[in-house]
């Protein structure tokens, strides 16, 4: 006989597993239909479309690299210079070092132009002990092994010919638009730039570095013979390049009809730059008109800042005014060296090539900056006409008459 605290057991069991079976499960997802799955991936997007990407056409893009290139490399004719007033004719030896104007760049005291000035000390640490005091230690010993002793390249020591020589490279590759006469001289001018550029590159490096003391000048020779075979060469290369650049700019003149009153105030003041620095770079030139040509950089210039300051978020005038500042700057200190040969000092030559090629550069993030914000006006104005105009407030019920 089953008692009845078993009976009350059982009947709590099967409650309990009753209520378990009642419980549903909840049902399985169902995947998309692909036909709604197709609806939706074409249905718009409601964010806010992306602003398009400026797009320079080939025309600006071609000859900006041009330029680069023909301008940038005549610091090889600088370098060219230097070396050849160093040595005479005499080969690379400890009576004479090499140079290539670039030695006395830097001031004594100031940080190599391009770099980042030192650190500031941390609060509560001692300060260096100067050079020569008791506190500063010992002169250091010889090298441990296996350390490199090879002193640090001084990079304000420098000069931008591998950079300047790759436009050569990147402009000979643009096939639009053809510029027959150029890209013949091209063809030509950016291997040989190239390679010119690399050797130089290296031996400012291994005479910077002290290599010579580890070799007894064999690579300096074999350098040497190769640069003074192609200083002979640059200046056909390069005088070439420069009449066919010459002659296209003279025949494919800035359309400024279309352009803004920024841009055109941009525009012209490249263009007088470019003059003057045709003016400095030619083999006979005239101080008179050189001095002439500076002055309309500056007024030009001027118009190009006067603008800036009633258009604020103007590309033009806020990206291209610091070049050409700058430009004027390195073009007044070597004014004092000018001759009818150009700038007698290879030191003040390069700086007035590498800032106009940075008034060309300027020019051309101007250009991509306009584009832009042209794009993402128009991105803007595109949107507000997609959004659906609001309703109309429904017409308040005209009034009854009033009864007399």
């Amino acid at each position: 006989m089953i008692s009845v605290r078993s009976l009350c057991s059982i009947a709590l069991v099967l409650v309990a597993s009753g209520a378990a079976g009642c419980k549903e499960d909840p049902p399985p997802p169902q995947p998309e239909p692909a036909s709604s799955a197709a609806a939706n991936k074409g249905k718009a997007s409601l964010r806010t479309p992306v602003s398009p990407i400026a797009k320079v056409d080939p025309q600006s893009m071609k000859e900006y690299r041009v330029d680069v290139c023909y301008f940038g490399t005549l610091s090889l004719k600088q370098a060219r210079d230097a070396y050849l007033a160093s040595l005479g004719k005499d080969e690379p030896s400890e009576k004479k070092i090499p140079k290539f104007g670039t030695e006395d760049q830097a001031k004594a005291g100031d940080p190599p132009k391009g770099l980042l000035p030192a650190k500031p000390p941390v609060p509560g640490a001692a300060a260096p002990a100067p050079s020569g005091s008791a506190a500063a230690g010992p002169k250091a010993g010889p090298t441990p092994p296996g350390k490199d002793d090879r002193r640090p390249f001084n990079f304000s020591a420098r000069a931008p010919h591998e950079r300047n020589a790759r436009a050569c490279t990147v402009a000979l590759s643009l096939k639009e638009p053809a510029m027959p006469d150029v890209d013949a001289a091209l063809a030509e001018y950016a291997p040989f730039a190239t390679e010119l550029a690399k050797n130089i590159a290296s031996a400012a490096n291994y005479y910077q570095r002290e290599e010579y003391k580890k070799d007894s000048f064999a690579k300096g020779k074999e350098l040497h013979a190769k640069l003074i075979a192609d200083f002979q060469k640059l200046d056909a290369h390069s005088d070439k390049l420069g009449l066919s650049v010459a002659a296209w700019h003279s025949s494919h003149l800035p359309d400024l009809a279309k352009a803004d009153e920024g841009q055109k105030a941009a525009i012209t003041a490249l263009e007088d730059a470019r003059a003057l620095m045709v003016i400095l770079s030619s083999k006979n030139v005239d101080p008179a008109a050189a001095k002439t040509a500076l002055q309309k950089v500056e007024t030009s210039a001027a118009a190009l800042k006067a603008h800036g300051t009633s258009h604020q978020t103007d590309p033009w005038s806020k990206i291209m005014t610091p070049a050409l500042d700058g430009f004027i700057r390195d073009v007044k200190a070597a004014e004092p060296k000018l001759t009818d040969q150009g700038i007698s000092s290879p030191a003040l030559f390069l700086p007035v090539v590498t800032s106009f090629v940075s008034v060309i550069e300027g020019k051309h993030r101007a250009l991509s900056r306009s584009l832009m914000a042209k794009g993402q006006a128009a991105t803007r104005e595109a949107a507000g006409a997609a959004q659906p105009a609001a309703p109309a407030a429904p017409e308040a019920p005209a009034a009854e008459p009033q009864k007399e």
